[in-house]
């Protein structure tokens, strides 16, 4: 499990990092995001 603090109520674990593709500018891109077990999902900022 990762030691990174998220920020989502500090009490649901983080289940992996997951990419959604989003289309910018007419590319593709991927965009790292963080998926919880209450089935949320927040996007990393960089």
């Amino acid at each position: 499990m990762s030691s990174r603090n998220n920020n989502n109520n500090n009490s649901v674990p983080l289940v992996k990092i997951v990419y959604s593709t989003v289309k910018i500018n007419g590319k593709i891109e991927l965009v790292p995001m963080e998926w919880y077990a209450d089935g949320s999902v927040k996007k990393i900022e960089r």
